[in-house]
């Protein structure tokens, strides 16, 4: 019985730190060179600083959805190139 009392002010003290969280993140982006990268470059910036990729999404004036995709996009692009190169290697010396 004693945790409901004292669940508001834990969740009032949640809210606090959450705004200070993100807004310390914000600060941070702005003062690194992270700011002048992509949009998913910055996401995912905000995301090793511990804000959930939802979070940092919407800071960006983006979706989670579109960062999503656009991860996807950049690891099949990525991967896609070298696993082309290395199976031609492979090919051509056997």
């Amino acid at each position: 019985m004693a945790s409901q009392g004292s669940g508001n002010p834990t969740s009032e003290l949640e809210k606090v730190c959450t705004v200070i969280g993100r807004s310390l993140a914000f600060l941070c982006l702005q003062n690194s060179e992270a700011k002048n990268r992509t949009v998913l470059e910055k996401a995912e910036f905000l995301s090793a600083l511990g804000l959930p990729f939802a979070d940092a999404a919407k800071m960006l004036g983006s979706t989670a959805e579109s960062l999503r995709v656009m991860s996807y996009k950049k690891g099949k692009k990525t991967k896609g190139a070298a696993s082309g190169k290395k199976g031609k290697g492979k090919r051509g010396s056997q």
